[in-house]
């Protein structure tokens, strides 16, 4: 081989070098993801929960709690999540999604937020009295935590007349099982009811009719003076109700006798 000849390979092979390197250069250079923008992602995820397509909206929130190195934007997208399932009335995984935000986040700028959503998520589910009971005692204890826990949260108005509400309903309920205990001759266990239901939820709309249910159930047990009390009870606090004049016709056959 020739001089020549030997400088025309090396020519042509570093052309063949220098081509192949920026081939892969290029290469490597489009390959290339564009940087993750949780920011962005957050907002295209809120536009998705707004216009009702909660699962899309999910997805985006669960890459951003994934990949955002801050954890700025991923907490918010936490938080998103349970809203999404709550606006979607799947009030189960909502109340999981809002005790996990809150089992990590107890002091974040949105725990009262995720407080009162979480009590939301049991209070929607309230219905008919005979089953929503348990939903309004689960609803009231979250009530409770956030009246307790964040004494300054912005929902404290809504709260008060919601723990109400509840308070109101398990009232009614605890009297629904004192008169059908009554109904059925269960004298006893409608006393005790009716009892439980004045010492929890006193100064409810139920109390005057509670009283009367009580002193009746009494006087079938011939329990006369526990009767009399409690008619008098009634009577003092209510004494222009009709339920009064009722008491009143009760009284007249109940003696007490002298010990």
């Amino acid at each position: 081989m020739t001089f020549k000849n030997i400088i025309q390979f090396f020519t042509k092979y570093l052309t063949i070098c220098i081509l192949m390197f920026a081939f892969l250069g290029c290469s490597t250079g489009n390959s290339k993801e564009p940087s993750f923008n949780p920011e962005a992602s957050l907002e295209k995820a809120n536009e998705k929960f707004k216009d009702g397509y909660h699962e899309e909206a999910r997805e985006l929130f669960e890459e951003i709690k994934a990949k955002d190195g801050s954890r700025k934007y991923a907490t918010i997208a936490k938080l998103r999540i349970a809203d999404s399932y709550l606006d979607e009335e799947l009030y189960d995984e909502a109340a999981v999604e809002y005790e996990s935000f809150l089992s990590v986040h107890q002091f974040h700028k949105y725990s009262s937020y995720a407080q009162y959503k979480l009590a939301m998520s049991y209070f929607k589910r309230i219905e008919t009295i005979d089953v929503s009971s348990s939903w309004a005692g689960k609803a009231l204890r979250e009530f409770d935590k956030l009246r307790k826990n964040y004494p300054r949260n912005p929902y404290m108005d809504i709260t008060e007349s919601r723990i109400k509400a509840c308070k109101r309903i398990l009232a009614e309920y605890e009297f629904y099982v004192g008169n059908f205990y009554y109904k059925k001759g269960s004298y006893h266990a409608a006393a005790e009811r009716f009892n439980g239901l004045l010492k929890e939820y006193p100064d409810t709309k139920k109390e005057s009719e509670t009283l009367f249910y009580l002193g009746l159930s009494y006087k079938k047990m011939g329990q006369n003076k526990e009767s009399i009390d409690t008619f008098n009870l009634l009577i003092n606090k209510f004494p222009t109700i009709e339920l009064a004049n009722e008491a009143r016709e009760q009284m007249p056959d109940l003696t007490v006798k002298e010990k």
